[in-house]
C-alpha cells in the first residue's frame, strides 16, 4: 500500500456506500489471500474459488463487516476465505463417503467427474426409488444431508431430534439404498 492509497478502515466505509470500491479492496488482497489459502491446503482452483466467494460476501455484508484493531481487513478475508475453504472440504468428503456407500465412483479428475456424473444420470431414476423405498424420517435425513447438504445439527433441529438419531438415520437410509440398488428390492 502507497502512502496514497486509503487505509483499510476508510475503504471499508466507502465501500458501504458504494459496493464498486470492493475493487480496490481485491486488488490490495486477492493475491494474499489465494496464497494464504494454497499454504492452508487448497488447490489452487479451491483457492481462486474462496477468494472469490470471500469478495462476493465482503460485498453482501459490507454493512456488518468489521475491521480488526489495527483497521486491517485482512484477518475478516483470511478468516472468512478459510472457513469456506473447510467447508467446502467437508461437503466434499460427505459426497464422497455417500458414493461410497451407495457405490457410486468417485471422481478423480475431470473426466472421472465427467464420468461419474454421467453415471448417476443413469442411476437417477434408481436412485429415486432407493431413496422413496425409505422410512419418512430417514428419508428426510438423507435427502437434508446427502442431496441439501445440511450439518447434522441443523437437520436435528428442524425435525426435533437429537443429531445422534439423525446420523443414525442417514447412515441406516444409506445403507439400506445401498442394498436397494444392489439389487436386494430392484
Amino acid at each position: 500500500m502507497s502512502a496514497t492509497d486509503p487505509p483499510d478502515a476508510e475503504l471499508l466505509e466507502g465501500l458501504r456506500a458504494e459496493p464498486r470500491l470492493v475493487g480496490v479492496v481485491y486488488d490490495r488482497y486477492a493475491h494474499r489471500l489465494v496464497g494464504y489459502l494454497q499454504h492452508g491446503g487448497a488447490s489452487e482452483q479451491a483457492a481462486v474459488d474462496a477468494c472469490q466467494e470471500t469478495f462476493a460476501r465482503l460485498i453482501v455484508h459490507r454493512r456488518r463487516v468489521r475491521t480488526a484493531d489495527d483497521g486491517s481487513l485482512w484477518p475478516w478475508l483470511a478468516a472468512t476465505g478459510r472457513h469456506l475453504v473447510r467447508d467446502w472440504q467437508r461437503r466434499g468428503a460427505v459426497d464422497v463417503r455417500a458414493r461410497h456407500r451407495l457405490g457410486l465412483p468417485v471422481p478423480r479428475d475431470e473426466s472421472a467427474e465427467v464420468d461419474a456424473r454421467l453415471e448417476a444420470a443413469r442411476l437417477r431414476g434408481r436412485l429415486r426409488l432407493a431413496l422413496a423405498s425409505l422410512p419418512e424420517e430417514q428419508r428426510m435425513a438423507v435427502a437434508a444431508r446427502v442431496i441439501d447438504e445440511r450439518d447434522y445439527s441443523e437437520i436435528a433441529a428442524a425435525a426435533g431430534a437429537s443429531e445422534q438419531t439423525v446420523r443414525q438415520r442417514v447412515s441406516r437410509g444409506l445403507r439400506a439404498m445401498q442394498t436397494f440398488l444392489e439389487g436386494g428390492n430392484s
